[in-house]
């Protein structure tokens, strides 16, 4: 049709959306268009992407629920509210209920949705006086010494046997990634988000007489959006060095023989980075200076740098 958009990610982008923007359809089969602009809107784009995604299966849980007692969302009352609660921590009919902490996170977001919708359409949240719930505290939670947790990484992610020997059932095949990834988080207490988020520029570089390296995580790959240093020992290092030069080269040089990356949707390559910022092709013929304390885990995901023998992710695990 005459001026019509032609391609979704233009029409998208007309109204607002961007990609990858989460969206919920109703149970005829339509969106509701409140619901679906506050989930596009800065209060959720702000939030970390895993913030973002856990609001949004709280919500549509909560609309669910509410379908099921015959309620609107801007019908929803106090007691539909209390009822919600109970059904997530106690009912006995419900055979998945969740612990304290997982409905916190329900109520934040339900609370941050109502908020939105009071201002724009001038409904009651049936949340406001509700508080988080205490959580109890876990009797059955188990620690382990140094010598147990490299017990347990050499025998389920390194195929060896209780004797340190290697176990010739094992069928592994990423056991210097998956090492490697583990000994980070072990060794540097961050999220798995967090780390799985660090890109090879903001790695340190090893220096002979030091056995400990200073390291910043990025505001925006930190929960709650707040980074903040952390320490890597020396074997962190190494191990993340060592699998960079070995396994994840040949699969990278695999890759690149193959062309996989060539096809990877919403790639952005890097011209320049440093260990503060990063110089990217902007998809227009120029290009944009970021900090790399404002980019996101998503955008991060789809970095790649030029090399002599072709594209390469710039993620360091």
């Amino acid at each position: 049709m005459p001026g019509r958009t032609q391609d979704l990610a233009s029409w998208l982008s007309e109204r607002g959306g961007r990609d990858g923007q989460r969206f919920l359809i109703g149970p005829e089969g339509y969106p509701d268009l409140r619901i679906n602009a506050f989930l596009a809107s800065a209060k959720m784009r702000n939030l970390a992407d895993l913030t973002n995604r856990d609001y949004a299966y709280s919500l549509a849980l909560w609309l669910n629920f509410l379908l099921t007692c015959g309620r609107r969302w801007w019908e929803a009352t106090e007691e539909d509210a209390e009822e919600f609660q109970f059904w997530r921590l106690t009912d006995p009919g419900n055979s998945r209920t969740v612990e304290t902490s997982a409905f916190s996170k329900d109520l934040a977001a339900c609370k941050k949705f109502y908020r939105w919708a009071g201002r724009k359409y001038q409904v009651a949240d049936p949340f406001e006086d509700m508080e988080a719930p205490r959580g109890k505290r876990q009797e059955n939670v188990k620690w382990l010494d140094p010598a147990a947790v490299a017990r347990w990484r050499d025998v389920g992610l390194r195929g060896r046997g209780l004797d340190g020997r290697a176990d010739r059932s094992w069928r592994g095949r990423n056991e210097q990634r998956d090492t490697a990834f583990f000994d980070g988080l072990y060794g540097t207490g961050l999220r798995v988000s967090s780390w799985a988020s660090v890109v090879l520029p903001e790695l340190p570089r090893i220096a002979p007489d030091r056995g400990y390296f200073t390291c910043a995580l990025a505001d925006k790959c930190a929960k709650g959006g707040y980074g903040y240093r952390y320490w890597m020992p020396r074997a962190v290092l190494t191990g993340t060095s060592s699998y960079r030069e070995g396994a994840r080269a040949r699969a990278v040089r695999q890759a690149q023989q193959e062309g996989r990356y060539a096809s990877v949707p919403g790639r952005r390559v890097v011209v320049a980075a440093g260990r503060t910022s990063v110089i990217l092709e902007d998809g227009r013929g120029g290009t944009v200076k970021r900090p790399w304390n404002l980019v996101p885990p998503p955008l991060r995901r789809n970095l790649f740098q030029e090399t002599p023998h072709g594209l390469e992710p710039l993620g360091s695990v």
